[in-house]
C-alpha cells in the first residue's frame, strides 16, 4: 500500500500527541496563507484604494439620480391652529423643481359637519413626468415600538370571524373586544386605531403658470389611490366573515361610523389606503403612499389641495405634511445613500493612503521584520568583516530507533550524512563540528510521540549548538502533515499517521545570553532517519532532507516562501534567489512557476522541496544571510 511522504510546511516545530491507538480527528486547519495566518497586512491596502474607486463613483450617480428628481413637501401640521380663511404663506415647506416657486399657502375652513379642511396652494413651474406620486409623511411617529408592532389579529384581518373569548386578552389588547357591548373590535390592535384618517383630495388646477390663464378651478389631475399597496397586502387582508352585530368600529374610527357602529360591513380588503397603514415603518419619521398616476405626467399649474383634517400630531409633538414627487430609474428622492458612498469612497482612500505611508515609513515588525534589519547592516565595514569571518558550529547527531528498526542507522549513514554536511555549507562559510553521537532505542520518541520529553532528556550544549534528531519512524501526528508529496512512493502501512521527512526551528528572537535551557529545549532538527545516505527512502536518501532542515535553523526561508509572484509578496528576503510561487516535485530539467519574473525556478537550491539528486547549492545571498542570522541570533548565547 501506498503512504503520502510529507515535509512539513511549518517552520515551527509541531507538537505531537498520542494517545494509545486513538486518532484524534485533526483540527489542523487548511495549509493556506489565509488559514495559516500567514497573509501580510499591507496585501490589504490596494483593497482601501479599490474600495474608494469603486465607490466614490457610485455614489456619485445615486446622487445625480437623486437630483433629477422633482417633488415638493408642504408640512400642513398646524393648519388647523395657524391657519386663517384666507390663504396665508405655510411656515415649512420644501421644493426641487428645475425652476424656483413662489411659497405655497394654506387657508382653513369649516364645512356643515364643523369638519375642518385645510385647502393648501402651491405651484408646479414645470411638467412632471409620470409617473407621479403624492405621500403622506408623519415625523415622530414610532410605528416600531414593539407593542404596537404586535398590536394586530393577522386571522381576523384574513376574514375569519374571530370570537369574543378568542381574542379577549390576545395581541389585539387594549384594543380587542368593548365589554361593555360584548362586541369584537373590527378591525382590532393599537395599528388599526391609529389609521391615518385625513382625507386628502385630488390635485385641483387653479391657473397655468406658463400663461397666467384662469382654468375655472375645476380641472383635477386625476390621481387614484388603487395599486399604492402592495400584492402581499393584498393576500393578506380579506373580506371578514363577522356580522354586523359582532363587531364594533375600534374608538377612534368615530369619522368613519354613526353612532360607533358598523350600518354595513367594511371592505377593508378594498381599502389599500389602510393595508399601506398596516405595514409599519421601522424608522419615526416615513412616508406612506396615498395616491398615484402612471399615465400622465402633471402639467405646469398652480394647484389646490383639499384635506379634511382629522389626524392630531400635535398630541405627540410629531408633523404632518404632504408630498408630490417623481421618481428615477434608481427610485425616489434619496441623497442619504449617494453621499455615503462618496464619504465610504473618501474615507477609503485616505485610510489607504494614511496606512501606506505608515507601511513605507514603519514596516511590521517580528522575526521578518528582524530579518529585513539585517540587510541594512550590510553596509557596516565592521559588520561585513564579522559576516566573512569563517563559523563553526557545534553539532550533536542523535539517533534515537525503534526495537524493530535499532540496526538501520550505520556508521557509514552517520559518517556520510556529516560529510555531505560540511561539504553543502563549505562555500557559505559555515562549517560543523560533530561533538558527538548519541544512541538510544525507544519506539515512543522513533515516531516522535512525545516530542518534548525526548529534548528534555537528550539536547545537548547551549542555543547556539545545533541537535539533530534522526528517527527512524518520524510521523506527524493524525491531520497535523504538512504539505503532502503522495508521488515520492514511500511504502510504509497506511494504517500509520503519514511520515514526514523532516522540522527544524527558526531562530528565536527572544532568546538571549541569559536565557534558561527550558526556554529553547525544543531547539533543534527533526529528520528522518530513512533520509540519510544510503537510507531506504528512495528519491530522498543521499542526505539532502537535514541539509534543508539545518537551513531552517540558520534562518534561511523557501526559496517559494509566500507561495505568490506578486510583487508584493517579500518570498525569502534573498536578492539573488529567483521569485517562485511553488514548490519543486522532483527534480524537473526545467521550471518557472513567475513566468513574469526574471529568472527560472531555483531548484537545484537546497531551501527548495527538490528531490535530493537536484540539490546542489546555496547562493551566496542565503550564505551572507546565514552568516549575519548567526551573528545576531546565536553567537554567544
Amino acid at each position: 500500500m501506498s503512504q503520502e511522504v510529507t515535509r512539513t510546511e511549518s517552520i515551527e516545530e509541531q507538537e505531537r500527541a498520542r494517545d494509545g491507538d486513538k486518532k484524534p480527528k485533526s483540527r489542523r486547519p487548511a495549509n493556506t496563507a489565509f488559514r495559516q495566518q500567514r497573509l501580510k497586512a499591507w496585501h490589504v491596502l490596494p483593497l482601501f484604494f479599490i474600495v474608494g474607486i469603486i465607490f466614490a463613483p457610485i455614489g456619485g450617480v445615486l446622487l445625480w439620480a437623486s437630483s433629477l428628481v422633482q417633488e415638493i413637501s408642504i408640512d400642513y401640521s398646524y393648519c388647523a391652529e395657524r391657519a386663517t380663511a384666507n390663504y396665508q404663506p405655510v411656515p415649512h415647506y420644501s421644493a426641487t423643481f428645475k425652476s424656483a416657486i413662489r411659497r405655497p399657502s394654506w387657508r382653513k375652513t369649516v364645512d356643515e359637519s364643523n369638519n375642518t379642511i385645510c385647502t393648501l396652494l402651491f405651484e408646479v413651474p414645470n411638467e412632471l413626468p409620470a409617473p407621479v406620486f403624492m405621500y403622506y409623511r408623519l415625523t415622530n411617529f414610532y410605528q416600531n415600538h414593539r407593542r404596537y408592532v404586535q398590536s394586530l389579529d393577522l386571522n381576523q384581518l384574513k376574514g375569519d370571524a374571530v370570537p369574543y373569548h378568542t381574542i379577549k386578552g390576545g395581541t389585539c389588547d387594549p384594543l380587542a373586544v368593548n365589554s361593555t357591548a360584548g362586541k369584537v373590535y373590527y378591525p382590532c390592535g393599537l395599528i388599526a386605531n391609529s389609521f391615518f384618517n385625513d382625507s386628502i383630495g385630488m390635485p385641483q388646477a387653479r391657473y397655468s403658470t406658463e400663461t397666467g390663464d384662469e382654468k375655472g378651478g375645476m380641472l383635477f389631475y386625476e390621481m387614484t389611490d388603487k395599486g399604492i399597496a402592495w400584492d402581499s397586502d393584498k393576500e393578506l387582508i380579506k373580506k371578514t366573515k363577522y356580522t354586523l352585530e359582532e363587531m364594533q368600529p375600534p374608538p377612534n374610527w368615530a369619522w368613519a361610523t354613526k353612532n360607533n357602529t358598523y350600518e354595513e360591513l367594511l371592505n377593508l380588503h378594498e381599502n389599500e389606503a389602510f393595508m399601506v397603514w398596516m405595514r409599519t415603518a421601522g424608522l419615526p419619521s416615513f412616508s406612506k403612499l396615498s395616491r398615484r398616476n402612471d399615465t400622465h405626467g402633471m402639467p405646469a399649474a398652480t394647484y389646490s389641495i383639499e384635506i379634511l383634517d382629522r389626524f392630531n400630531v400635535t398630541e405627540y409633538d410629531g408633523t404632518k405634511s404632504i408630498l408630490i414627487s417623481t421618481r428615477t430609474v434608481l427610485g425616489g428622492k434619496n441623497p442619504f445613500m449617494g453621499i455615503a458612498y462618496i464619504v465610504v469612497g473618501g474615507i477609503c482612500v485616505v485610510l489607504g493612503a494614511l496606512f501606506t505611508v505608515a507601511h513605507l515609513v514603519r514596516p511590521s515588525a517580528g522575526f521578518l521584520h528582524e530579518v529585513g534589519r539585517l540587510k541594512s547592516d550590510e553596509a557596516s565595514p565592521a559588520g561585513s568583516q564579522a559576516r566573512q569571518a569563517p563559523i563553526e558550529i557545534e553539532t550533536w547527531f542523535h539517533i534515537i530507533s525503534s526495537k524493530s528498526e535499532s540496526t538501520q542507522v550505520t556508521e557509514d549513514m552517520i559518517n556520510s550524512q556529516f560529510s555531505i554536511l560540511q561539504q553543502s555549507y563549505a562555500d557559505s562559510g559555515i562549517s560543523y563540528r560533530l561533538q558527538g553521537v548519541t544512541r538510544h532505542t525507544n519506539d515512543t520518541w522513533a515516531s516522535n510521540a512525545d516530542d518534548m520529553a525526548m529534548k528534555t532528556t537528550l539536547r545537548k550544549g547551549s542555543y547556539r549548538t545545533l541537535n539533530v534528531y534522526f528517527q527512524t519512524n518520524l510521523q506527524a501526528s493524525p491531520g497535523q502533515a504538512g504539505r503532502a508529496f503522495g508521488h515520492r512512493g514511500a511504502v510504509t502501512n497506511a494504517d500509520l499517521a503519514p511520515s514526514v521527512l523532516g522540522f527544524c526551528t527558526l531562530p528565536d528572537p527572544s532568546v538571549n545570553a541569559s536565557s534558561p535551557s527550558s526556554h529553547y529545549v525544543k531547539d533543534g532538527c527533526n529528520i528522518l532517519a530513512k533520509t540519510m545516505p544510503g537510507g531506504s527512502l528512495d528519491l530522498y536518501n543521499r542526505g539532502g532532507t537535514a541539509i534543508h532542515e539545518i537551513g531552517h535553523w540558520n534562518g534561511l526561508l523557501h526559496t517559494f516562501q509566500g507561495e505568490s509572484c506578486s510583487a508584493d509578496n517579500p518570498g525569502d528576503y534573498i536578492s539573488d534567489t529567483p521569485q517562485q510561487s511553488t514548490p519543486t516535485n522532483g527534480c524537473p530539467a526545467q521550471k518557472d512557476s513567475c513566468p513574469d519574473s526574471p529568472g527560472l525556478d531555483a531548484v537545484h537550491d537546497f531551501m527548495d522541496y527538490s528531490s535530493d539528486v537536484c540539490y546542489e547549492r546555496f547562493t551566496p545571498g542565503q550564505g551572507e544571510r546565514m552568516r549575519s542570522m548567526w551573528i545576531s541570533m546565536r553567537e554567544g548565547k
